[in-house]
């Protein structure tokens, strides 16, 4: 098709064009997931292990070297064979021997004039102590606010240092203490504790976060995961990218969880979600898919619309989102695997063979499927998450509902798809 084969050279110049541009970028992450708490208020959670490994399949092809912190239960090494050998438990002693193996490796980067980025994930309990400060849950302690700025951002050698974190309470892990209100002065709370807080002398440092109160993360059974890290997920895979420049920065992130989320009715189900940039540069990208030559890409063309989510044989749900008809989309997806793209009763299977190969999802043929009900609270759920299409229009209103207009260039976005 003369579509698949225009997408597929425009994919390969875009990589070229970026590997000469100036310094290369060299992306690293440390990924620690653990479903035990410290208390012994903290019910067990189901799948923060299956969010490590799920981090893991994503940022694998993109990095350098990624390190997975955590305990895999027999079910999710059944999905992932062979990733627990690859794996340390999640406890401080592994984390700070990871780190400075991190370290000295960008270390090196920086002096060869690359630029090292480090992607921390932290996916399991967090807790806002009787003090007011911030912890998550290692396997043999807590590691508070103070530990994250001593032990990982204070002496990270990373050029830039993205912070993923979904835990409950996982704004007082980062941030000082204080009182955060609810509703619509919440996010006015958040800037005006950032103006004078530690996190403003890291200027290299941006910040994803889940929630902002005393609640448990929200796990969703149907997929096996966490809600808010399948959105970041998905997002990064991909289908936050609204300008079609093959990269989804902190403000696309952001727009896309809104997105994702706003449908669900009951509060008690919709993330808190702090997203901050590095101040260092707004504009940074957390991922950045011309970067990557070992993935294959799955084209949803304009016309084709609604709620999508792509599954591999696994059953796993890779990527999710609701389209707007009028702009086409890419995302990424790993090589030599069988694919489900799927959508309210029907869905389609192809593969991706090879790396930079591009299928056009406008050109696979559909058939009806039935999916069985998983109750109530899971029909809810399948039903709100993802209710509402994301693209640049929503992307547009939803900016500028925060004051901060940023207007797509249309021009651009074609340019980004056609050489």
């Amino acid at each position: 098709m003369p579509l698949r084969r225009t997408l597929t050279l425009g994919v390969l110049l875009l990589a070229s064009s970026a590997a000469s541009a100036g310094p290369a970028q060299v992306h690293y992450a440390l990924i620690v997931a653990s479903n035990t708490g410290t208390e012994k208020s903290q019910a067990p959670l189901n799948y923060a292990d299956d969010d490590g490994a799920r981090y893991y399949e994503l940022f694998a092809p993109r990095s350098r070297e990624v390190v997975l912190l955590s305990v895999l239960d027999a079910e999710t090494q059944a999905l992932h064979p062979g990733l627990a050998a690859k794996t340390r438990p999640p406890t401080r002693p592994a984390m700070e021997a990871a780190l400075t193996r991190l370290n000295a490796r960008m270390a090196e980067d920086r002096v060869k004039g690359d630029v090292p980025v480090l992607t921390f994930v932290f996916v399991g309990h967090g807790k806002r102590g009787a003090a007011g400060e911030g912890a998550v849950s290692l396997l043999d302690g807590p590691l508070t606010r103070t530990d994250l700025y001593a032990r990982v951002i204070a002496p990270s050698k990373a050029s830039f240092l993205q912070l993923i974190v979904d835990a409950c309470d996982s704004y007082f892990f980062v941030h000082s203490r204080g009182a955060l209100p609810v509703g619509p002065a919440y996010a006015e709370a958040v800037k005006g504790l950032l103006s004078d807080r530690a996190l403003a002398r890291y200027p290299q440092v941006g910040v994803v976060l889940s929630t902002s109160s005393e609640r448990e993360s929200h796990e969703w059974s149907a997929i096996r995961s966490g809600v808010f890290s399948h959105l970041v997920r998905s997002a990064l895979s991909g289908a936050g990218d609204v300008n079609g420049d093959g990269k989804v920065d902190y403000a696309e992130l952001r727009a896309f969880v809104a997105a994702a989320s706003q449908g669900i009715d009951d509060v008690r189900g919709q993330p808190d979600v702090f997203i901050q940039p590095p101040a260092q540069d707004r504009a940074f990208a957390l991922t950045d898919l011309k970067d990557v030559s070992s993935l294959g890409y799955l084209l949803v063309p304009t016309g084709l619309s609604g709620r999508l989510w792509v599954e591999d044989a696994r059953g796993i749900r890779l990527v999710e989102l609701h389209k707007e008809r009028e702009r086409p989309l890419v995302v990424s997806l790993p090589v030599g695997k069988g694919y489900y793209l799927r959508s309210r009763g029907r869905e389609a299977t192809f593969s991706i063979t090879r790396a930079s190969e591009v299928v056009e999802a406008g050109g696979l043929p559909w058939h009806d499927v039935s999916v069985a009900s998983r109750g109530a609270a899971q029909d809810a759920m399948r039903d709100k998450l993802f209710s509402v299409p994301f693209g640049p229009r929503f992307y547009q209103g939803y900016m500028a509902s925060l004051g901060i207009p940023q207007p797509v260039d249309e021009a651009e976005a074609d340019a980004a798809l056609v050489p």
